[in-house]
């Protein structure tokens, strides 16, 4: 009875054998950790199942009142444009108050401003959008914006005052970004000829150009013929600079901030190139410009919101002279030694836009983005009007092609110049000016062709735009630059960033414009 029987005698042994091992781990456990192992390698351990989550960060840089007579529906809307990365989707909210003090608060609509055409890859993965709400009243100033529900955390837009004139105008221009633009003598050329041709209102974006550009636009300015707008660098965030993941330095952005700014006044818009100009089929009959081809296409198509006109590479050879490169020494012969255009092919070429404001919401680079209500697109036959593409490195263009005499409209701009020295520049017109030169344009050019090259290979190295190029020559010219501020709100996980204050200074060297900084934010953390 007082023996210990084997399975009792067993199940000790077991128990004791397991507090044995298990007294053997944790001292080689404590052993382990105190003697032979960094505690850093514990952590990069870990650090494998780590996983990142930043939240998304639209930056918003326009910000307008939807206009009354575009609406199918009642009450007050806002239009919000904003950057984004197009591989995210976006939800933001509004919150706006009457003078009543009455709150309305609404989910944005929100679509991006070219669909698909840069969505298929991620070699330009920032692009622009558009968010439309409901808003309290027409005559706020400003809507709290946030990716949550909760206005707690909310950045405070300030929407912008729409331009009027007494009459609408038939025919305003949008002109692309300006950006490292030192060449006075194309920008006066292209600004004359649009005149010419019977635009009302030319709308310049800067981004940086030389100090004398931009006196000559000042000029114009006063005049009441070019409205200017800045075109401001993107804040860098915390893992990305967004200035380098949009496409051709965000000129669609820019056209589609100028078709918002514009629809309050303009009824038909062409978007366009400083060397992309609208001529007569034939230049020798003024009569047929632009206004002229843009009525019979809207008789023709009165459901259309927007017209592609193809551009003709067309050869352009500026005067080489000695004398003192001034505005008062300039003239427009050298159009005369442009003989030679592209001829209208079968095949497709790049298309430049023009549009019925109130029935277009966004633009791209060379076709329509967004039209509103049902209103169509129309591809016009290169034999009814096309653009005349004169760009810089033009010289040899279009040899044995299609013969063009310029004569008629150098005469036309001669007159129209001489009294524009008489009237508009003053003393500026005695000014010495640097010399126009192709070369400042040589880097960028072959940086975006080898970028383009490289697409047919199809393995790109970077976004086509120029923010990814560096250019080796020195641009001894004093010039001005856009100084932007920006200001975010954390809302949840995310940040909504806009842009704050901008203003031209003397601008970094070669031409350069800064990059922004942020002024003031809700959190410790940057976007």
């Amino acid at each position: 009875m007082g023996r210990m029987t084997p399975r009792r005698a067993v199940r000790l042994t077991d128990l004791l054998f397991y507090l044995t091992v298990a007294a053997i781990g944790v001292i080689s456990g404590f052993a382990l950790y105190y003697r032979t192992t960094n505690v850093w390698n514990l952590k990069n351990l870990g650090d494998t199942f780590l996983t990142k989550h930043i939240g998304r960060r639209p930056i918003i840089i326009g910000a307008f009142h939807r206009q009354l007579h575009e609406q199918n529906v009642g009450g007050h809307y806002a239009v919000f444009q904003f950057l984004g990365n197009g591989r995210e989707s976006y939800s933001l909210y509004c919150l706006s108050k009457d003078d009543n003090g009455k709150e309305v608060i609404d989910r944005a609509q929100i679509e991006r401003i070219h669909k698909g055409k840069r969505a298929a890859n991620d070699a330009c993965s920032w692009s622009g959008h558009l968010a439309e709400c409901r808003i309290a009243s027409g005559s706020i100033d400003s809507v709290k914006v946030s990716t949550i529900s909760n206005f707690s955390e909310a950045l405070d837009v300030t929407l912008e005052k729409p331009t009027y004139f007494p009459e609408r105008q038939k025919l305003v221009v949008c002109v692309s970004p300006l950006y490292i633009y030192v060449e006075w003598k194309f920008l006066v050329t292209a600004i004359e000829t649009w005149i010419a041709m019977g635009a009302s209102k030319i709308v310049i974006p800067i981004q940086s150009v030389s100090a004398n550009a931009y006196n000559i636009i000042k000029k114009y300015e006063e005049q009441g013929i070019v409205i200017i707008r800045q075109h401001a660098k993107w804040p860098v965030l915390s893992d990305v600079n967004p200035n380098g993941l949009v496409l051709s330095r965000g000129i669609e952005e820019s056209h589609v901030n100028c078709l918002h700014f514009v629809k309050p006044f303009a009824d038909m818009v062409i978007f366009t190139d400083v060397d992309d100009v609208l001529l007569p089929l034939n230049p020798m009959n003024l009569n047929d410009g632009p206004l002229a081809i843009i009525e019979d296409l809207t008789k023709e198509h009165p459901q259309a919101g927007s017209f592609l006109l193809e551009h003709a590479n067309t050869q352009f050879v500026l005067s080489e002279n000695n004398v003192e490169p001034t505005l008062k020494n300039f003239n427009f012969d050298f159009l005369k030694n442009t003989q030679w255009t592209a001829s209208c092919k079968v095949k497709r070429i790049p298309t430049r836009v023009i549009v019925n404001a109130s029935r277009v919401d966004t633009v791209n680079m060379h076709e329509t983005g967004n039209l509103r209500l049902g209103y169509l697109q129309v591809r016009v036959p290169c034999r009814k009007g096309h653009f005349y593409h004169l760009r810089h490195t033009f010289k040899n263009k279009a040899f044995g092609e299609t013969r063009v005499d310029m004569s008629a409209l150098a005469a036309k701009l001669n007159a129209q110049w001489k009294g524009r020295l008489e009237n508009t520049f003053g003393e500026l017109s005695s000014t010495a000016l640097e010399k126009t030169s192709t070369e400042s344009f040589k880097d960028f050019d072959r940086c975006t062709e080898s970028i383009d090259a490289e697409l047919w290979k199809l393995s790109a190295s970077r976004c086509l735009t120029a923010n990814v190029c560096f250019s080796r020559i020195t641009r001894n010219v004093d010039c001005v630059a856009l100084q932007s501020n920006y200001s975010f709100a954390k809302t949840g996980e995310d940040f909504v960033i806009g842009l704050n204050r901008s203003e031209f200074i003397k601008s970094k060297p070669n031409c350069e414009a800064p990059l922004p900084e942020y002024v003031s934010g809700n959190s410790y953390f940057l976007p």
